[in-house]
């Protein structure tokens, strides 16, 4: 008789919105063991997050990232690192302050945390997810976020060569998606706005893109969201 087999234990970041949130909401609903990480308080969760880990934490602080790897179970089978800020306005509006607070969540943390995940994930020959952007091939209006997201690109093919054989490192840029960062980010309300992808799609689109094989990074848009779908029917 086969042994059973326990579920996968992912780790989850900028989980309490957007499509961190759909993507622990997708994950428990699998059966999944996932301990997770957002912003806001648990107090502010919606009223439907999942029961599972959660730890309340700025991942711009350096500290609240060491409380967080310290919570990471030693064998760790995924980690989705979706985490992200960023700003609407032209970089002669930024400010230093903020500029630094941008880098050090999209990029900064990013580092941090895969440093410290690399144990965890090569315990079970793992895999890990940087969650970039479109906009890291330049947005007007954007820059300082664009150049985060490209940053944490290179990080990631950088990482897949360096950890092939042991850990799968995968770089995903989802287009435009309907989240409330974008209200956050102070970006005016348009036409766009109702061509953005949906945040669940794009959770699940993620979630496998992560199982693939082959490409390090893939681009989530509503082509191949759909494409996805129909492969998966016709496997069905």
């Amino acid at each position: 008789m086969n042994a059973k087999r326990n579920p996968p234990t992912y780790f989850v970041t900028g989980a309490s919105s957007g499509i961190g949130l759909e993507i622990v909401r997708s994950l428990h609903e699998r059966g999944a063991a996932i301990v997770a990480t957002g912003r806001r308080p648990a107090r502010e969760l919606a009223s439907d997050f999942p029961d599972i880990p959660y730890h309340s934490a700025d991942l711009g602080d350096r500290a609240a990232r060491d409380r967080i790897l310290a919570a990471i179970p030693a064998a760790l089978d995924r980690a989705i690192l979706c985490a992200g800020r960023g700003h609407y306005r032209p970089l002669a509006h930024e400010t230093v302050a903020d500029i630094r607070d941008v880098v050090e969540v999209n990029l900064t943390a990013g580092l941090h945390l895969a440093h410290g995940l690399h144990k965890p994930l090569s315990s079970t020959s793992g895999r890990i997810a940087f969650v970039g952007s479109v906009a890291r091939k330049g947005a007007g209006g954007m820059p300082v976020y664009a150049a985060s997201k490209a940053a944490l690109d290179g990080l990631a093919r950088s990482l897949a060569l360096e950890w092939q054989g042991r850990i799968t490192v995968k770089a995903l840029h989802p287009g435009p998606t309907a989240t409330d960062m974008s209200v956050r980010a102070g970006r005016p309300a348009d036409l766009v706005n109702r061509l953005m992808l949906s945040p669940v799609a794009v959770a699940g689109a993620i979630i496998a893109a992560l199982e693939e094989d082959g490409s390090t990074h893939r681009t989530i848009s509503y082509g191949k969201i759909l494409m996805d779908s129909l492969w998966r029917r016709r496997r069905a």
